[in-house]
């Protein structure tokens, strides 16, 4: 985009003799020798041509910085592809109805595009669907064309849950399938016990905590499994051509603090939401309630989205209810971490700086020996898992903070966890203090 503007030369040479400091320094320095040429930037009868007024720069917000550069990238990635789609496994907590919303908005911008006489686009909307006569009017029309939701229930999931991915599955328009991985899961712990003899246990039931990471995972993993199944199969059992790319929907907080399994639904073809945070998620989803013209009911459903506590649902519930909570099981909360991370990628802190520098910023509300420890389990848990980021799912980068491996945070994967030196420094300033 080329703008062309007449700016007025004498407005720069009456600001520079203003400043009174810069001529005097400048008239006790020598000369620099002057060469006279016939040239002039600007013409002697210039003065009614009429000159711009300072623009006003407008910023995108974060919630449509999300709206629009994933979007894009999502299109752009799709049409490369030659996919027919996506696949997204919808948990109905915030970050995988972030990714769905962030897919609905590429459906709003392609049905825009057509709508202004874009012909690529068209043509690449038309490739993508196999239909040479088709026009994308309608996003949730598209939408239902191009992009399928997966809701996989287990005996850990709650029906609050299940509801809350049917119902934005039906806001957005995704062709949403409802899923049960009990036979699955209990297929694999099954092969264990009957190779080992024994049968792992839940702790709520008694069982070690290695057990009960070890039962987490498989859910986890058979997700995975699952979900790229289903993307290749599942227009094939549709009676459509052409396969599903599978959208991962793991945020930078978690991928820092390592807060998600190997090879899980985290790992898919590519990753929206990778490099931006809960907070701006957050905001992200009341951001499109708001542009999206959403109904008064539906405004209900996502709030319901927006205050339900963050739950990988892998755990037995207890009388029905979720008892387990990503912030309880991470021993921090979604703030705290992104304050870690900006501190540790863009502040270049290590564990005694982020302590020094966090004791002032959170003097109100933690004592130093409280900070201390709360700086120590980040950097070991942070530490314990940043092999995790040597898989990680392609993102769109967003945050100076991500801590991808592959593209942006080139750190080493393998670290002392015990971080001894660092660790005795803490000790040492919160003992002084």
């Amino acid at each position: 985009e080329v703008l062309v503007a007449t700016l007025d030369l004498e407005d720069v040479r009456s600001y520079r003799a203003e400043i009174s400091s810069r001529n005097l320094a400048a008239s006790k320095v020598n000369p620099y020798p002057r060469v006279k040429v016939n040239f002039a930037l600007s013409c002697s009868d210039d003065v009614a041509v009429p000159t711009c007024m300072p623009i006003q720069w407008r910023h995108h917000s974060p919630e449509e910085e999300i709206s629009l550069g994933p979007a894009c990238w999502l299109w752009d990635y799709l049409r490369r592809s030659k996919q027919a789609g996506f696949l997204l496994p919808l948990s109905g907590g915030i970050d995988s109805s972030a990714t769905a919303c962030v897919v609905y908005s590429m459906c709003h911008r392609v049905c825009l595009a057509v709508k202004n006489g874009n012909a690529d686009v068209l043509a690449d909307v038309r490739k993508i669907v196999n239909d040479e006569t088709y026009v994308p009017e309608d996003p949730r029309e598209f939408c239902k064309r191009i992009f399928t939701t997966c809701y996989m229930a287990s005996e850990n999931s709650s029906q609050d849950t299940c509801n809350r991915a049917k119902l934005l599955a039906e806001q957005i328009g995704s062709y949403h399938i409802n899923l049960n991985i009990d036979a699955a899961v209990k297929a694999i712990v099954g092969i264990f016990s009957m190779v080992t003899g024994r049968t792992p246990c839940f702790s709520v039931y008694g069982g070690s905590s290695r057990e009960n990471l070890a039962l987490q995972n498989v859910q986890a993993r058979i997700r995975m499994v699952l979900a790229y199944l289903f993307a290749q199969l599942t227009l094939w059992a549709r009676g459509m051509p052409g396969g599903l790319l599978v959208l991962g929907s793991a945020n930078v907080d978690e991928s820092l603090r390592g807060y998600l399994t190997k090879y899980d639904c985290s790992s898919a073809d590519i990753n929206p939401i990778g490099g931006i945070s809960k907070t701006d998620l957050k905001n992200f989803i009341q951001y499109c309630i708001e542009n999206f013209q959403l109904t008064a009911l539906r405004r209900r459903v996502v709030k319901h989205i927006m205050s339900a506590p963050p739950t990988a649902e892998l755990e037995p519930l207890v009388d029905g209810q979720v008892a387990q909570t990503d912030e309880a099981d991470m021993g921090m909360t979604y703030a705290e971490l992104s304050i870690y991370g900006k501190l540790r990628k863009i502040a270049k802190a290590g564990p005694y700086t982020m302590f020094c520098k966090l004791i002032s910023m959170w003097k109100e509300i933690c004592t130093p020996r409280e900070v201390a420890s709360k700086v120590k389990h980040f950097f070991r848990m942070y530490s314990i898992n940043r092999h995790k980021m040597t898989t990680l799912t392609p993102s769109y980068h967003a945050e100076n903070y991500s801590p991808d491996d592959n593209r942006f945070d080139l750190r080493p994967f393998l670290y002392n966890t015990a971080w001894s030196w660092q660790f005795r420094c803490i000790d040492k300033q919160v003992n002084a203090l």
